[in-house]
């Protein structure tokens, strides 16, 4: 058990970034399929903000959840 464990750690980043390319290739063929039809450049980019903004919130919020957080002190950063 503890092999596979090891494994599984050691392949992780590389399914990671395979993941990644997998995603920008699907946005690239997106981009260019919405450009053809005549789509706006402003339109798609505002259309590609919303979409991360939809896809990442989730992830913020369960994984900032116990994040420290500001008190609003003056003194903060000095």
């Amino acid at each position: 058990m503890g092999v596979g464990k090891k494994v599984l750690d050691d392949v992780k980043p590389y399914m990671m970034m395979v993941l990644l390319q997998i995603g920008y290739a699907g946005m690239y063929i997106v981009s260019v399929a919405s450009l053809k039809q005549g789509m706006s450049h402003l339109v798609l980019v505002t259309y590609r903000n919303i979409v991360a903004t939809a896809i990442m919130t989730p992830f913020a919020l369960i994984f900032e959840r116990n994040a420290s957080r500001c008190r609003g002190r003056l003194n903060q950063f000095t």
